[in-house]
């Protein structure tokens, strides 16, 4: 993903060559190439006694190393003493003579603190704590460092290896989340408002209806070879659907070999025979109504499943935020032979979620199976630690599994007198759904097809084998969701696996919100609920002018919102604290326009401060100093300050990314 230089900056610096041979000084280089942007962003000063601002932080310094936290900590100490060093000579904290000691102070601080995280992760202290002390080197940190890296050797091979799950537990998180109730955060303010947003939005948000067809099919590790493709992915005349996402289950046999290296190629070549067919079957259908084709969005795999997710020209505008991920189920959780790939994304302001799906195998694996499914529902994660059930939309399917508790001479005569419902009665997944042990508030439409699996290679034949596996509904397609319609629910013929694939087509409504819309009636309902009946003093109500600067920056007076647009019920009961309605998982109050950092003068902000000027021309800068009233003026100006650019700088952190504006481009096929 290309940063934008202007604001962040990207410095590269090889620790382990720069440092070989035991050089550890030569991290001061990495001071000197970054120096610049150091001095640049210099850092926030203020006096107590005048409330007045001496400097403004212009920049944030961030420090990764992908595979190392010593290493990390190590640079962390560097930059810190330079910084540390440099403020105090600047504003004469301490005494040139007492310098060095101070250094050494904090320099040990540096080496406390790494050697507490070393613990928690590796059960040893941190390696090359005497650089991280003093800058160097010697034999007697050369021999603690060995003694070091052989306590971890045992730690990672022969002691606890579950403190993650420990974490998780107390977090609620994690597969954890099947004993323990999860960690939530409260926001009251959040709470108190989240009825009447929700009221706003959708008074002013405008819905739309999308098609969906859904897929799942096990291939039974069969290649592709030109086998035509028959009926499978014909559509009607009458609906064209916006997402065709197709699940795959054993793409590839499940032998060793592809449990420890997956082979891509069979879905390699699924992409490009699906994207012809799906344009195919959609031009066949809509003849001259046919406008665009269908895309290849994303595409991902894991051992034998795969899911493939395509999009309408019409729609691709309105996707964003793509994302797949894949969890193992298999040998609990270590092996990929069971699992799924889960995919993340936005319609306009709609989250849907999709995931393809394989649970464990055997007719007596119930058990197995519901722990697979709580597996992947808890333990999938997508950015921003969302789960699967936190979307507005989700959607699984893939070859769950569950099986048909009856003897297969039983079942293939129920079968044969079309009697489905009486043979649903012995389905598995009915069953464990209806005493609530899986996917608790998801549906299935109803079921009017025979049962999916097994059959014979190559046939419509039911399991003629040694084995005389019983006829069962293994494939199937749950969903979420408060507006979804299903329109079919049908399985298809087609003969090249022993499974026959499902499909469902899905209507649902997705919503657009205009941002700076909903931005404004969150600034308003906030100011509702400190309105200025909260005021019983002069410094109250000072306290509450300061509050709506930062709730709407283009209003600052009452008067806007009009003592009608107030709520009758009283406002929270807690200490008024100036600050500005809370980040969600697609805005940050610091990106505002108009919010606190553009009044601050930073890149991006409108360079005319007249309309958040005081009455002599000074700019209130600091929106979290609660008691100021006035700026000396002495104070720093934001449009005299130089700024500098970048405003963020970071260290070896190639994967850093802020995925929420991330752009893509429809895969192409090879």
């Amino acid at each position: 993903m290309g940063l934008p230089s202007s604001i962040i900056a990207y410095t590269g610096f090889d620790y382990h060559y720069e440092v070989k041979g035991g050089n550890f000084d030569r991290v001061g280089g990495l001071i000197r190439q970054i120096g610049p942007l150091l001095s640049s962003y210099r850092y926030y000063l203020a006096d107590n006694e005048s409330d007045v601002i001496l400097s403004l932080q212009r920049g944030v310094q961030r420090t990764n190393c992908l595979d190392c936290l010593d290493r990390t900590n190590v640079v962390q100490s560097v930059l810190s003493r330079a910084v540390l060093s440099e403020f105090m000579r600047q504003n004469d904290i301490v005494p040139r003579s007492a310098l060095s000691a101070v250094m050494d102070g904090i320099g040990q601080l540096w080496r406390a603190n790494g050697n507490a995280i070393s613990r928690s992760y590796a059960g040893t202290g941190a390696l090359k704590s005497d650089v991280t002390t003093s800058g160097k080197s010697g034999w007697a940190g050369f021999l603690s460092d060995a003694s070091k890296s052989l306590s971890r050797l045992m730690q990672n091979n022969f002691q606890d290896k579950g403190k993650q799950s420990v974490i998780d537990t107390l977090l609620g998180s994690g597969d954890s989340g099947l004993v323990s109730r999860p960690v939530l955060l409260y926001d009251p303010y959040e709470r108190e408002i989240a009825a009447d947003l929700r009221r706003e939005l959708e008074r002013v948000s405008r819905k739309d209806s999308i098609h969906v067809l859904l897929c799942t099919y096990n291939l039974h590790g069969n290649p592709y070879r030109g086998e035509p493709l028959g009926s499978w992915l014909v559509m009607s005349r009458s609906v064209r659907p916006d997402i065709v996402a197709i699940g795959f289950q054993e793409v590839v046999n499940l032998d060793v070999q592809s449990v420890i290296a997956a082979d891509t190629a069979n879905r390699r070549i699924w992409e490009q025979v699906l994207t012809a067919e799906i344009n195919a079957q959609y031009r066949k259908a809509f003849g001259s109504r046919a406008d665009g084709e269908y895309a290849l969005v994303s595409s991902e795999q894991l051992v034998g499943v795969a899911l493939l997710f395509f999009a309408h020209d019409a729609v691709l505008s309105r996707i964003h935020n793509v994302q797949m991920v894949k969890h193992k189920t298999g040998l609990s959780g270590m092996a990929g032979n069971k699992g799924c790939v889960a995919m993340d994304l936005m319609v306009d302001d709609t989250s849907i979620c999709i995931v393809a799906a394989h649970l464990a195998s055997g007719t007596g694996n119930v058990a197995e199976r519901n722990s697979d499914f709580h597996s992947i529902r808890t333990g999938t994660r997508f950015r921003q630690g969302r789960h699967i059930d936190e979307h507005d939309y989700a959607f699984w399917l893939g070859d769950l599994n569950y099986r048909i508790e009856l003897p297969y001479d039983q079942a293939r005569a129920l079968i044969s007198q079309n009697q489905l419902k009486s043979l649903m009665m012995y389905d598995q997944l009915s069953m464990q759904m209806a005493s609530g042990k899986v996917f608790r508030g998801y549906q299935e439409a109803e079921i009017h097809f025979p049962p999916t699996y097994k059959f014979d290679d190559g046939t419509s034949t039911y399991d003629t084998s040694e084995k005389m596996r019983v006829p069962s509904w293994t494939d199937r397609i749950m969903y979420s969701g408060d507006s979804v319609r299903v329109l079919e629910y049908y399985r298809d013929e087609i003969t090249f696996s022993d499974h026959k694939p499902v499909l469902a087509m899905m209507k649902f409504d997705v919503v657009s919100i205009d941002k700076a819309q909903r931005r404004q009636i969150l600034r308003k309902l906030y100011a509702r609920r400190h309105g200025p009946e909260t005021a019983s003093s002069s410094g109250v109500q000072s306290l509450k002018s300061a509050e709506q600067k930062l709730i709407d920056w283009d209003t600052a007076s009452d008067s806007d919102f009009g003592a009608s647009a107030r709520l009758a019920t009283p406002p929270l009961s807690l200490p008024a604290i100036a600050l500005p309605s809370p980040s969600s998982s697609t805005h940050a109050w610091w990106d505002d326009e108009q919010g606190p950092l553009a009044a601050a003068g930073f890149a991006g902000a409108d360079s005319s401060h007249s309309e958040r000027s005081g009455s002599n021309g000074q700019v209130f800068i600091n929106p979290f100093a609660l008691t100021m009233s006035a700026m000396a003026s002495s104070a720093v100006s934001p449009a005299a300050q130089v700024r500098p650019k970048p405003l963020v700088n970071i260290i070896d952190d190639p994967f850093a990314d802020d995925a929420a504006e991330i752009t893509w481009e429809p895969i192409v096929p090879t």
